[in-house]
C-alpha cells in the first residue's frame, strides 16, 4: 500500500514534465490537462432515517485532457474526460485577429449561468441551491468587446450534446385513458442564450438570459402536442478588495430543467395525483397533454480571502425556490460551504471543504432532509 502511494505522489509531481506547447511559424499546439481526487464523507438524513456514506466523484466526473491547436486566426480545442469522453470540440474564428472578436461553433460551455463555490458532488458549485449550472453543448456563438450570443443546438435522439440526455423520450403516459399503450417524442427546439461581461481587476459582473422551447409530441396522436416555455434571466460576478473577494449571482426563471440549468425539484405535481418521477409529470384531461410550469429563484454570496498567494479561505450560501399552480407549497432548498484552496505550487492544490445542504420541503410541504459533508479536493492542472 505504501508503494501505491507513493508511486500516485511521485506521478503527481510529475504531470507537468508531459504538458506539451511547440510552435513553428503560425501553427501552435498546446496540450493541457486537469486531474481531480477527491474523497467526501457525507451524513444524510430523510424521513427520520439516517445514512453515512463515503466516495469520490471528481476524478471520472470533471479530469480532463485538451488540445488545442492554432494557426493564424482560427483554432481547434478538444477535451477528453472519463465520465464524458468527448466533453469539448469547437472551431475558433477570431475575427481580424481580435481577441474580443470571435465565433465559435462546436461543443462548448453554454453562457446563461454564473456559479462558485462548492467543491463537493463534483463541483457542485451550489447548483440547485442558489446558482443555475453551465451545460457542454453544441452551439455557435459570437462574441464581440465582451457580449456573446449563442444559439443552442439539441440532438433529438438522446445523446452527450442533448438537454435531458436521460429523459430524451419521455413518456406521457403509460397508458392512455382507455388503458392503450401511449409514448411520446420530446423534441427539443434550438435555444438562445445571451450574456455580457464587464470586467477590470476590480470587478467582474455578468448579465445573461436564456429561451428555449421544448415540445412534447404524442406518436399516437391521442393527446395533443404541448409546448414549454423555459427560460432565465439573472447576473453574476465578483468583486475584489485588494487580496479579498466577494461573489454574487441572482436570476429568475421558468421550466429550467428542461434546459438542464437546474433539477432540484420533484415531479410536476397537478393537484394530489403525479403521473410519475420524470422532471415533467404529463398527463390526459378530455384528450389535451396537459402540465404545470414552475417558476424558481435562486441568491448565493461568496466570500474569501487569499493570504500569501497561497492560502485562500472561502465561504458561501445560497438559497434556491420553486413554485408554480401544481405546487402546494413551495419547493425551496438551501446550500452552505466552507472551504481553503490550498495552494502547493503552480499546478498543485489541495482544498478541504464542508458543506451543509438542507433540502427543506418539497412541493407537497413535506421535509426533504439534510445533508453534510465533509472531505477534501487535490487538483493537478497543467
Amino acid at each position: 500500500m505504501k508503494k501505491v502511494l507513493f508511486s500516485l505522489i511521485m506521478a503527481l509531481f510529475a504531470v507537468p514534465v508531459f504538458a506539451v506547447e511547440f510552435e513553428s511559424g503560425e501553427f501552435k499546439a498546446n496540450i493541457y490537462g486537469e486531474i481531480y481526487g477527491d474523497a467526501f464523507y457525507t451524513y444524510s438524513e430523510s424521513n427520520g432515517e439516517s445514512s453515512n456514506s463515503f466516495g469520490s466523484q471528481a476524478f471520472v466526473g470533471s479530469s480532463l485532457l485538451g488540445v488545442e491547436l492554432s494557426y493564424g486566426n482560427v483554432s481547434a480545442t478538444f477535451e477528453a474526460g472519463l465520465g464524458d469522453p468527448v466533453r469539448k470540440y469547437f472551431l475558433t474564428y477570431r475575427i481580424g485577429g481580435s481577441e474580443d472578436h470571435y465565433l465559435v461553433v462546436g461543443r462548448d460551455t453554454t453562457i446563461a449561468a454564473y456559479s462558485f463555490g462548492m467543491v463537493s458532488n463534483d463541483f457542485q458549485a451550489l447548483n440547485d441551491l442558489g446558482t443555475l449550472a453551465d451545460n457542454r453543448r453544441l452551439q455557435i456563438r459570437y462574441g464581440l468587446n465582451g457580449f456573446e450570443l449563442a444559439v443552442v443546438i439539441p440532438s433529438l435522439g438522446g445523446s452527450w450534446n442533448a438537454d435531458n440526455t436521460d429523459d430524451t423520450g419521455y413518456k406521457l403516459s403509460i397508458t392512455d385513458t382507455e388503458g392503450n399503450p401511449l409514448y411520446t417524442v420530446f423534441n427539443v427546439l434550438p435555444r438562445i442564450e445571451l450574456a455580457y461581461t464587464y470586467a477590470t481587476d476590480a470587478l467582474e459582473f455578468k448579465v445573461f438570459g436564456a429561451y428555449g422551447a421544448y415540445m412534447y409530441s404524442d406518436n399516437s396522436k391521442i393527446a395533443s402536442d404541448k409546448v414549454f416555455h423555459s427560460y432565465n434571466v439573472g447576473f453574476g460576478g465578483q468583486a475584489n478588495f485588494g487580496n479579498s473577494f466577494l461573489q454574487f449571482t441572482g436570476w429568475y426563471g421558468a421550466n429550467l430543467d428542461l434546459m438542464d440549468a437546474l433539477g432540484n425539484y420533484k415531479s410536476r405535481v397537478v393537484a394530489a395525483d403525479p403521473v410519475n418521477v420524470n422532471k415533467i409529470s404529463m398527463f390526459l384531461e378530455d384528450g389535451v397533454t396537459k402540465a404545470e410550469n414552475i417558476q424558481s429563484a435562486g441568491v448565493a454570496i461568496g466570500l474569501g480571502h487569499t493570504f500569501n498567494d497561497k492560502y485562500t479561505p472561502q465561504i458561501g450560501v445560497g438559497y434556491t425556490l420553486n413554485f408554480g399552480d401544481g405546487y402546494d407549497k413551495m419547493d425551496d432548498s438551501l446550500g452552505a460551504y466552507l472551504n481553503c484552496v490550498i495552494q502547493i505550487n503552480d499546478w498543485f492544490a489541495i482544498t478541504p471543504e464542508i458543506a451543509y445542504i438542507n433540502k427543506m420541503q418539497d412541493s407537497a410541504g413535506e421535509k426533504e432532509g439534510y445533508d453534510f459533508i465533509a472531505g477534501a479536493m487535490a487538483s493537478v492542472v497543467f
